[in-house]
């Protein structure tokens, strides 16, 4: 019998958090059937230990798999959900959610035979439940060239799998995976190859998403004053194949992967500056950030949708980049909702 939504968790080391994940997901609201698939990918701790509790729930499969990576994981679960699931999502061990989850997502494709993609608002908390971040926006309905150009508002819905239930057959018609030669935002470059293939978007900004950002996240590992780690120009790969993804056509969706690459070049930058072992850093990999900030820089200031102080931020950075590490340091700024 085919399930209306698959949900896939692909958990590593998460017996923190899987058991309120998961009990989140069995409280599920609403008119239709879901299963959810959660793929343990070579956990040495005893996050397999916690899983047994549900595997006499006939909602909950439990697969144990050799470690290859979220991405590879997360693919297992999208051939597993081709076979007989309509919709798909994909949730975070480490995170939890409402009860109205689902109803809010699979709703919006009832209310619009033509919608492709639904979208959730969110909430980015700590481990104690304080709010650093909450997805803004207004509900509405997009094409897909809209849904492209929203994609990269960093108050928005953003590139994260979490928030979107997926169509199966997109993604099983057109074979879209996740990308394992990407090691950072292939989320993002996950979701634009899915809108390309979209004809209508819907988006319901209300945040029943919990996105929880634990101590020792990618997040929390880049904060300013840490040292430098040469896998953050990974970020830097990703845009620049986003680059050769979307078609030319879309100029504006260009022009914002052309400001995340100045953006991203610019707080790498600024980390450097900030890092106990900068004087490590070789200095053709400034060279390149360098580069690639003057060769983007204009579609940067000319975009609409920055906040001032964004811009403010990358004319410190351009020319007096030892000051804003100093402000940055000195009064323990944070940015992006951390």
């Amino acid at each position: 019998m085919k399930t209306d939504i698959t949900i896939i968790i692909p958990t590593y080391n998460a017996e923190r958090t899987i058991e309120k994940c998961v009990e989140s997901l069995l409280k599920q609201v609403g008119n239709f059937s879901y299963q959810i698939i959660i793929l343990d990918d070579g956990s040495s701790d005893g996050t397999l230990a916690r899983l047994e509790k549900y595997q006499d729930n006939q909602l909950v499969e439990v697969v144990a798999k050799q470690n290859t990576g979220a991405s590879a994981t997360r693919n297992v679960g999208i051939e597993m959900a081709e076979m007989d699931s309509e919709y798909l999502i994909f949730v975070d061990a480490d995170d939890f959610v409402e009860a109205d989850y689902l109803k809010l997502l699979f709703d919006q494709f009832k209310d619009n035979s033509k919608c492709d993609l639904a979208i959730c608002g969110y909430r980015k908390e700590d481990e104690n439940g304080e709010l650093r971040f909450k997805a803004a926006g207004q509900k509405q309905v997009m094409d897909r060239r809209q849904a492209l150009e929203q994609i990269f508002v960093s108050t928005g819905y953003e590139g994260y799998p979490w928030n979107k239930l997926f169509k199966t057959s997109i993604i099983k018609d057109n074979q879209i995976r996740f990308n394992t030669d990407l090691v950072l935002a292939e989320d993002l470059y996950f979701c634009c190859e899915y809108l390309l293939h979209c004809s209508k978007v819907s988006y319901d900004p209300k945040p029943v998403y919990h996105y929880v950002v634990q101590e020792n996240s990618q997040i929390n590992s880049n904060r300013y004053g840490a040292p430098y780690n040469p896998k953050s120009l990974n970020i830097i790969t990703t845009y620049t194949r986003l680059q050769s993804l979307i078609p030319a056509k879309y100029q504006k969706v260009h022009q914002s992967i052309n400001t995340q690459l100045c953006w991203s070049s610019t707080t790498i930058l600024r980390n450097i500056m900030l890092a106990p072992n900068r004087d490590e850093v070789p200095a053709d990999t400034i060279a390149k950030l360098k580069g690639i900030v003057k060769q983007n820089r204009h579609d940067f200031m000319q975009n609409t949708i920055l906040p001032k102080r964004d811009k403010i931020i990358f004319m410190l950075n351009l020319y007096a980049p030892g000051l804003l590490a100093w402000i940055w340091k000195k009064f323990s700024l944070r940015g992006n909702g951390f």
